[in-house]
This record gives structure tokens, sequence and C-alpha cells, in this order.
């Protein structure tokens, strides 16, 4: 009976432990899944597109710094620089946080919290029906990464006010923030940088077969050999390598634990190695070229870029290892010296400690005596909560939001090509592995045939509906493929109308000069859901908030697409060139009768 009151006492204690840590575990469980919806995001990119593949190993970085922080070990361990700056640290009390400053810092963080939180809605709208919009990958990935900080901080500085909290918080602060070198550059950030490195990596390369005594001319992003035409993609662009020596440098700088300055200098080391071996990388694939032919490119341009990779790695590996360990013999010259007594305190903060007291017992007199989220609890357990049901209310909000619309869509029509193979001269054509690969369509037909004089070629490529549609749609365009061949485009038109078995759709029409004839293209991008009411699929790639915001008021999301691509050579004068692929155009397209909205996918 005597032990009966600590029984109880020791089973309270229990129960409110197990109580006060329900909240804290819900609200870890809510950023668990907002980690999970941002890398749902972006991982379409790191799929489909191979500029971004290496976002598949940023997370497990991101969590190798943290487990690295976490344990207490790495490179800056056995930096004596950083043994010192704490040890005056711990010589020298800080003054204690103030109650009202305190006050006012968990406010902020409060405020905070809620702001990053409430815009988790709209970003979550406008994401269902623009998946593929960058800036909201950044907008995501900037709520998700703030909210995770902002509820770290409190357990690190506002939940215990005590002096020392900036080292803890900076623990987790980039591990995390590391995960932005993954998302998706903005398209005007990233197109004129992938243009810019492409023509430069020409002009370089074409300037150095002259060099090399090999005849060779730039046109565009291509250089003409006398044994052909080499053209210079984002692959060869540069840009990839550049990317990822920014994630490698960032990443080698953390684990060694550099200075600011010199993390600069590595990625800025990184950068120019990745541009001089790329161009390097181009004037073997045209010497190659010049001497096996232009066949021969294919079975050296992989090895050559994979081997860039492993030589600006290697390069940085190297270099970050070498400043850490100058770093390292820098600071044992300075430690050495301040033992020796060359170097007198001279400031109160470096007043020697009480020797009766352990060197770090000042230091530990400042922290609370059990640092852990159970001493935070009470602000953490009204927050977690309001929080998860943010979350769960915020998700059920947009699903219910398109699916209430996608209900009431009325029955599109549905249109396709009717092949003329009762003509002699039609023949299909096959795409290459590479277009197949970038394309991944779900339907493709590419055909070639001539009628009356006139030399005509028609692509038609469909994606279901899902995710991925428009953005793969978007990565065929005369502008894309037909410059990225060499072609010299010399004027496009706005969006024009033609009508076809009693259907109206929307073109724009493209002159290229380097060919005699003149060849004239005309071009359609048919969004499934939006039919005939704007300009179908073209409104969707125009860059305009209006274009974007439009599918999430009217409750569309992730819609099929359809691209059909005209070629038409043998005219010479625009108007006519046009006048013949209207009457082409009333052959082959066949529309059928409304079918009912296909059903959304969500992959």
């Amino acid at each position: 009976m005597e032990c009966a009151p600590f029984e109880m006492s020791s089973r309270l204690t229990s129960r409110l432990s197990t109580v006060q840590w329900f909240p804290t575990a819900t609200a870890l469980l809510a950023l668990a899944f907002l980690w999970f919806v941002l890398i749902n995001q972006v991982r379409v990119e790191w799929t489909l597109n191979p500029q971004y593949s290496y976002g598949w190993a940023v997370p497990f970085l991101c969590l190798y710094l943290l487990w690295q922080r976490a344990k207490g070990q790495g490179a800056w361990e056995e930096n004596p620089k950083s043994e010192i700056r704490i040890s005056k640290e711990t010589r020298t009390p800080k003054p204690q946080v103030q109650g009202s400053t305190f006050d006012v810092r968990r406010s902020i963080l409060g405020v905070l919290f809620l702001f990053f939180a409430f815009l988790y809605l709209p970003t979550r709208l406008i994401q269902e029906a623009n998946p593929e919009w960058r800036l909201v990958s950044w907008a995501l990935a900037l709520e998700v990464l703030g909210l995770t900080l902002l509820f770290v901080s409190p357990a690190s500085e506002f939940g215990a006010p005590f002096s020392g909290f900036r080292s803890r918080f900076s623990c987790v602060a980039f591990p995390l923030c590391f995960f932005l070198v993954a998302v998706p550059w903005p398209t005007f950030v990233e197109a004129p940088l992938i243009q810019g490195l492409t023509r430069g990596t020409t002009a370089a390369t074409v300037e150095l077969l002259g060099w090399l005594n090999i005849p060779a001319v730039q046109r565009g992003n291509v250089i003409e050999m006398a044994t052909g035409v080499i053209g210079i993609d984002e692959a060869c662009s540069g840009i990839r390598s550049l990317q990822a020596t920014l994630m490698l440098g960032l990443f080698l700088g953390e684990l060694y634990r550099l200075s600011a300055g010199l993390r600069v200098g590595l990625v800025l080391v990184g950068f120019g190695m990745a541009l001089l071996l790329n161009v390097g990388r181009t004037l073997l694939l045209a010497w190659i070229a010049s001497a096996k032919g232009v066949s021969a490119i294919a079975s050296w341009h992989d090895p050559a870029g994979v081997t860039i990779l492993l030589v600006c790695f290697l390069g940085l590996w190297a270099l970050s290892a070498w400043l850490c360990r100058r770093a390292i013999n820098a600071s044992i010259l300075t430690s050495r010296s301040l033992i020796a007594g060359d170097r007198q305190p001279a400031r109160e903060m470096d007043r020697k400690p009480d020797p009766a007291l352990p060197l770090t017992s000042t230091y530990s007199s400042r922290l609370p005596k059990t640092f852990s989220l159970i001493s935070l609890l009470p602000p953490l357990r009204r927050i977690s909560l309001g929080f998860v049901l943010w979350i769960v209310l915020v998700e059920v909000a947009v699903e219910w939001w398109y699916r209430s619309h996608e209900a009431r869509l009325a029955p599109s029509a549905v249109w396709t090509i009717d092949w003329p193979r009762q003509n002699a001269t039609y023949h299909e054509l096959p795409l290459s592995a590479a277009a197949r690969s970038l394309l991944r369509f779900d339907e493709a037909t590419n055909a070639a045939w001539t009628d009356e004089g006139l030399r005509w070629q028609v692509i038609f490529l469909r994606w279901n509906p899902g995710r991925t549609a428009l953005h793969l749609a978007k990565t065929h365009s005369p502008e894309i493929c037909l410059t990225a061949a060499g072609r010299n485009l010399v004027s496009s038109s706005e969006v024009k109308w033609f009508e076809a078995g009693g259907l109206r759709l929307p073109f724009r029409s493209y002159a290229v000069a380097d060919s005699e004839p003149p060849l004239h293209v005309f071009y359609c991008l048919w969004d499934e859901r939006a039919g005939q009411s704007r300009s179908a699929g073209f409104d969707t790639t125009l860059l305009s908030y209006e274009n974007r915001l439009r599918p999430v008021l009217s409750g569309q999301r992730n819609p099929g697409q359809r691209s059909l691509e005209v070629a038409v050579s043998g005219i010479a004068i625009p108007a006519e060139a046009e006048a013949a692929f209207t009457r082409e155009l009333k052959r082959v397209i066949r529309v059928e009768k409304p079918s009912q909205p296909p059903v959304t996918a969500h992959n």
C-alpha cells in the first residue's frame, strides 16, 4: 500500500507522456505527407526530363546530411577551428533571452506558420490544374520547407529560451534546403540559359575545329561539316553538367564544412570544369564525325557525357578535400599559437573561465535540464492538431472542387486522322527511338504522300489524360524540333482557325527558308477538355497567369492532348500553301460523335 502513490504517479506520468506525444507524432505525419506531395510533384520532371534525373538522388543526400548532423560526425568534427569557436562560446555566458522577446519571437513564428499553411490551399488548387508549372513546384517547395523549418525551430529555439539555439537550428536548415537543387528551374530562367549555352558551345566548337583544320560552319544550334550535320541539343548544351556540379559543389561543401566563401568558389570551379569539359566533348564528337561519319557519334555520345560527370565529381571531391585539409592545418597552427600564449585575450568575452568549473559547465547551465519536445508540448499540441486538420481539409476541398466540376463537363468533340492509304504514294515513316523516349505518346503516326504535285508529311500524336500529358505534348513543337534539326524558321503566325468536318481547329503556321522550294508547316495542339471554347491547347503553352488560372476556376485537370503537324512543300507563296492546307485538312480530318469526357488519370 505504501507503494501505491508511487505506482499511480508512474502510470499517470506514462499516460501523460503518451497523450503529449500524440499531437507531435500526428504533426510529423502531416509534414511527411507534405514532403510526399512535393516529391510527387517534382518526380515527373525527374522521370521524364533527363536534365533533372539527378533529382532522384537528392532526397537521399538530404537524409545523409541530416544523419551526419544527428550523429555529430563528418569532416567538420576533425576541424579544430570549430572546436576553438565552441570553446570561446562556452567560456563566455551570453545574456538570457528575456520573456517578452521570447513571446514576440514565438508570435512571429506562429504567424509565419499560419501563413505558409494557408498558402498551401491555393497552391494545391493550382497544382491540380497545372501539374507541369514549375512556379507551382517552387511555391510548394518553399511552403513545405518553411513549414518544416518553423516546426523544428520551436524545438531548438523558442520552445526553450536559451543561448546556443542557432547552431542547433542550422543543423537541419541546410540539409533540408539542399532539396531545392532538385526543383526544376523556372522556364523563364532555364530556356534563355540553355539557348545561350548551346550557341556558345557551338561557336566555341566551330572555332576550335578551325584550329584543327577541319572545315565547319555554324547554323543555329547545329554544326555543318563535310560529312554531315551535328545537332547540339540540350544534352550537349552543358546545362546538365552545370546543374550536376551545382548539386555536387553544395553537397561536398556541406560535407566538409567549408566556409561560405570556399563553397561559392567550389561551385564556380565546378561550373568552369563543366563548361570546358562540355566543349571538349562536343569537339571530340565533331572530330569523330569528320573522321568516321556522323553515324559514328551515337556510340560516343553517352559515354562522353558520363565521363564529364565523373571527372567533375572526382575533381570537386579532390578540391573540397584539399580545402578542408588546408583549413584544418591553418586551424591547428592558430590553436598552437593560442596555447603557446602568442595571442593574449584582449576582450572581456575571452576571459578565462572559473577553473573550479568544467569547461562546458557554463554553457550547460544555460540549457534546460531536459531538452526535448516534451517541454514544448503545450504550444505544440495546439498548433499540431490544427495543422493536421487543415491539411486534411485542404486535400478534401481540392478533390471535391475538381470532381464536382468534372461531373458537369459537357461531352467533348473527338477527331482523328483519316489517312489516305488508298494513295499509291502513301507510306508511313518510323519515329526515332530518341523521339519515342522523349515524347512518350500513347498513339502516334508519321506518314508522307504526294498529291497533285505537292509533297505532304503529317505527324499525329496523342496522349491519354494524365498529369504528364500536357508536359509531354509541350516538348513537341516546330520551334523546338525544326530548330534542333538545324532548320531556319523565318516566320510564325498567330493562331488561325480552320474548318474541318464541322469542327474548328486552331493552327499556327511556320515558314522554313533553308529548303527549295520553301517548306510550310502547320501545327495544332488540341486540349481535349478545352475543345473549341478557346485556342485549345495553345493557351496552355502561353506563359500567362490568366491561362494558368482559367482551368483552376473551371475545375479542369489532367486533360488529354493531341497534336497535328502538317508540312507541305512544292509551293513558294504562303497564301497558296495555306489554301492547299485548308483543302487537304478537310480531307484527312474525321470528326466522331461527341463522347463523355474521359476519366481523369492521376498518374
